[in-house]
């Protein structure tokens, strides 16, 4: 059996972005082919109903899909934003989310919490304990009602990790390999 993953940046990052070029050596140490991509929308407003950004990540999938048996979906930010939203539609073998901006202050975002609400894959999510754009309350009301998620707390962390960007990605990577066996 082959496994492999889709790796999303977060908002205006690209497929080199530094804790995705960490993730994939990570992910490598377990076995797990990677492939990142870069949302042709980079620079500019989001697509309307994220349309490019879905059909990148669903490209990439398909690409490793060929080739692998397992395949999960893993976003930073906005890119777990849209690996969630693609989830909620076409659900991989697991989804993986580093740091979701589900909710930033004064801009509730209803759609997220109803595709993460709603996720029939196996979800993890590594927040940063004082992640300002995603508060936990919200991830924890969301994870007590779908027994999918699986919340990670990171301690003193906000929503770059900061000096816990490290432990964020071994927690994925972990994860991942029990998950995707």
């Amino acid at each position: 059996m082959t496994r492999a993953a889709v790796l999303a940046p977060g908002y205006g990052g690209t497929a080199e972005q530094p804790i995705l070029r960490t993730l994939v050596k990570r992910l490598a140490s377990y076995g797990i082919a990677s492939h990142a991509v870069t949302f042709r929308t980079r620079g500019k407003r989001p697509s309307r109903e994220y349309a490019t950004e879905l059909d990148d990540l669903r490209a990439a999938r398909d690409v490793l899909r060929a080739e692998h048996d397992r395949i999960a979906l893993i976003g930073r930010s906005f890119g777990g934003r849209m690996c969630a939203f693609l989830a909620a539609l076409e659900p991989p073998d697991a989804l993986a989310i580093l740091g979701h901006p589900i909710s930033p202050p004064d801009r509730p975002r209803p759609a997220d919490e109803e595709a993460l609400q709603g996720m029939r894959c196996p979800t993890l999510v590594v927040q940063g304990e004082r992640d300002e754009l995603g508060p936990l309350a919200v991830l924890q009301r969301i994870a007590l009602v779908n027994p999918l998620i699986d919340l990670v707390v990171v301690e003193g962390a906000g929503h770059d990790f900061g000096a816990k960007e490290s432990l964020a990605i071994d927690q994925v990577a972990r994860w991942l390999d029990a998950t995707l066996r």
